[in-house]
Parts: C-alpha cells; structure tokens; sequence
C-alpha cells in the first residue's frame, strides 16, 4: 500500500500530464488546418463536373499531402527512428496515387488506383504491426468483411467478385490490426481507440463506393466517400504518431 505522499504525487502526476495531452492536441489542431481546408474545398468540388480533370485532382490529393506535411513537421530524427511512421508515409504515398488514379474514366487506371490502395493497406498493416494477435478480433473483422462481399457479390459478376475478395481481404487485414488492442480489451488507449475508428471508417468509405458503382446509385455519395476517408486517413495518421511519440516520452 503507497503512502499519502506516492499517492499525492502520482494523482499530480496525472493532473500535469491532462494539460500536457490538451496542450499536444491544440498543437495538432493548429498544425492539421491546411488538411481540413483542403479536405473541405474537394469535398464541395468534388461532384462538379465542369471542373477540370487536373485540378479536381490536385485538390482531391492536397488532404493528403498535407497530412505528409503534419508528419515531417515532427521532425526528422521522429521519423527515422520510428519504423511504423516511415511506414505511414508510404500507404499515404499511394493513397495519394490512388486517389489520382481512381478520377480517370477508364477500367483498367480505376484498378491501377485499387491497386494503389490495396499496397496503402498493406503499409499500414504493417505500421499496426501483429501484436498482439487478438484472434477473437480478426474474426469479428473477417464478419464484416464477409457481410459486406455478400451484399456486393449479389450485384456483382464474378471477375468483379474476384477483384473484390482480394481487395477486401487486405483492408480487413488492416483493419484487424487496427482494432487488436481495442476489441475485446478492457482498457482502450486514446491512440490505439484513433486508428481503431480511422479503419472502420476506411471499410465504410470503400463500402459505399462500391456500392455507388456496382449496385445502385447512394445519395450523396461523393460527400459520404470522401468524408469518411478524409477521417479515416487523419485518424489512422494521428493514431500511429501519437502511438509513436507515447513510446518516446
């Protein structure tokens, strides 16, 4: 049992350490206004058809630059010696290509940019890392996943289907890893609960665009899509860099 002192100055402790994490997070705010300007004009533009190819997509990969940019703020020494944030800046390279890829009208540079995305999910599979394994977690992703193919499967044709599974595979993947110290634990870390979220809403972007292309028109779709993974992609950013900056403190 601690004395009164141990227990005074560990309950001081925590009340120092709320102001420093308000502190951190206005910083971030700060820091994150370019993204949210950017992720905004594309989500007004974003529908406009009159808008030219170039700059819709410029502006649809500025939201993602500008989380780069948040990242390498940290430093560089930040960056080198943490692997899983090296990690993050790749996915986010390719979401940055894949999101040019996917405004070209044509079936073959779509799945370049699905492509794209699928080895974005597979650096951020590994920026999650596997430990711990959390079984009982990839399960209940595997669910998900397996709903959502189902419902896309019946408006579907095969090659589509096949195209799909793969695809679904890895963001379930990545989402799994995201969610293995949130699902079934007691205890959730605010950095861990971050990426958490960041990857459901990834699946619920994805969802709703395949959904809009194979299956039936979604109202509101462009706002829907890029809402949800602008979010995601913030959150899964905030979630690693927080994780990593907790790791060096």
């Amino acid at each position: 049992m601690g004395s009164p002192l141990e227990s005074t100055t560990q309950s001081g402790a925590g009340v120092t350490r709320r102001p420093d994490l308000v502190r951190m997070a206005n910083t971030e705010m700060r820091k994150l206004v370019p993204f949210f300007v950017t992720a905004c004009i594309y989500i007004v533009i974003g529908h406009v058809s009159s808008i030219p190819l170039w700059m819709k997509g410029l502006s649809k990969v500025l939201p993602i630059i500008c989380l780069c940019i948040f990242i390498l703020e940290n430093g560089k020494q930040f960056v080198h010696h943490h692997h899983s944030v090296r990690k993050l800046l790749v996915g986010l390279f390719f979401s940055a290509m894949g999101d040019a890829l996917l405004l070209v009208d044509n079936q073959a540079i779509f799945i370049g940019g699905a492509a794209m995305f699928a080895l974005a999910h597979c650096t951020y599979t590994w920026a999650f890392g596997f430990k711990p394994l959390n079984l009982q977690a990839g399960g209940l992703v595997a669910v998900a996943v397996i709903l959502g193919l189902t419902f896309l499967g019946m408006c579907s044709n095969l090659y589509d289907v096949l195209l799909l599974s793969c695809y679904c595979t890895l963001i379930g993947l990545m989402a799994w890893r995201a969610n293995a110290e949130i699902l079934f634990h007691h205890q959730w870390p605010p950095a861990k609960l971050t990426g958490a979220i960041g990857a459901w809403l990834f699946m619920v972007s994805d969802l709703t665009l395949a959904t809009n292309l194979l299956c039936f028109p979604v109202p509101f779709q462009t706002i829907i899509v890029m809402t949800t993974y602008y979010a995601a992609q913030l959150l899964i950013t905030l979630a690693i860099v927080r994780d990593n900056k907790n790791k060096s403190d």
